[in-house]
């Protein structure tokens, strides 16, 4: 039996494979008469009939692929071209902005983005020593009067100065003025700082809280021209934390004035004696900030 399936399935494939199928039937339906035969007959036949089918199906075109792809290639090219032709109108936007920017203010550049330009990187100080600082002081010539008496008896008139020094606060207890020419904000009035004296640190009684304390040899200008010490203070906040650093705040600058003894009673042993009783009056402010070192 196993022979007979045999020689069917050679002969039904030979048969499929030149085109007649039909005729490989009729001749050997005598040869085939087992079910198991006619099984494998009817397998070969069906398998036949889907190869003719899939054989059948249009192929597919390679004009259609080739159009897919140029599809994709348009896409990408027009997004393309739509953001170079929206950079192409920001920078003609941009250009009209600084032309109008000019009309306006003919004298003012256009801007321009300066990308190496360096951001001033922070100074901290934990330690006054060999520290440098920068003070923008305001300051008058004459302290501010107490009543109406003093100011009428006061003849000379109160005129405020501004300007920035630098300084630093050497180690060895010595201060070196850093500025070469003044920085000032009140034109050719300006007060010039002839020399600064030393500086040293002390802790006040009142608050126990510490000090930085130095004095300038300050000449002002006319109508005033006069040359007198001025006297500097600010507190010190920081350092008391590892890693806290240093500053400088609601400094002070004060002047040494004598004190005008009544007429009269106790007081009248200190006629003739003008400079024993002074004290010290506040004349203006000024601030600090940390520098780099030179």
């Amino acid at each position: 039996m196993i022979t007979t399936m045999t020689i069917a399935t050679l002969l039904l494939l030979s048969s499929v494979y030149c085109g007649n199928v039909a005729a490989f039937s009729s001749s050997s339906s005598s040869a085939i008469s087992s079910p198991s035969a006619a099984a494998a007959l009817k397998f070969a036949r069906n398998t036949s009939a889907q190869r003719s089918s899939f054989s059948q199906q249009p192929p597919i075109s390679s004009s259609a692929v080739n159009n897919s792809l140029l599809s994709s290639s348009n896409d990408d090219n027009s997004t393309t071209s739509e953001a170079e032709r929206l950079r192409q109108k920001a920078i003609r936007l941009r250009a009209e902005a600084d032309e109008a920017e000019k009309q306006i203010s003919p004298t003012r550049s256009s801007r321009q983005v300066d990308t190496a330009a360096v951001k001033e990187v922070a100074v901290e100080y934990f330690d006054l020593k060999d520290s440098c600082w920068e003070l923008s002081y305001r300051f008058s010539n004459e302290p501010e009067s107490k009543d109406d008496n003093d100011s009428k008896n006061n003849k000379v008139p109160r005129k405020f100065y501004s300007g920035k020094v630098q300084l630093q606060f050497r180690s060895d207890g010595y201060t070196t003025n850093l500025s070469t020419t003044p920085n000032n904000e009140g034109g050719d009035q300006q007060a010039i700082i002839n020399k600064v004296w030393g500086w040293d640190l002390e802790v006040s009684d009142q608050d126990s809280l510490s000090y930085i304390l130095f004095s300038a040899d300050i000449t002002l200008p006319p109508p005033i021209s006069t040359s007198e010490r001025f006297y500097f203070q600010a507190r010190v906040d920081g350092g008391e934390k590892e890693g806290e650093a240093l500053s400088l705040m609601d400094g002070s600058v004060t002047v040494k004035r004598d004190i005008s003894a009544p007429s009269g009673g106790w007081w009248g042993i200190f006629r003739g004696a003008d400079g024993i009783l002074a004290q010290f009056r506040q004349l203006g402010e000024f601030r600090c900030r940390p520098i780099a070192k030179p």
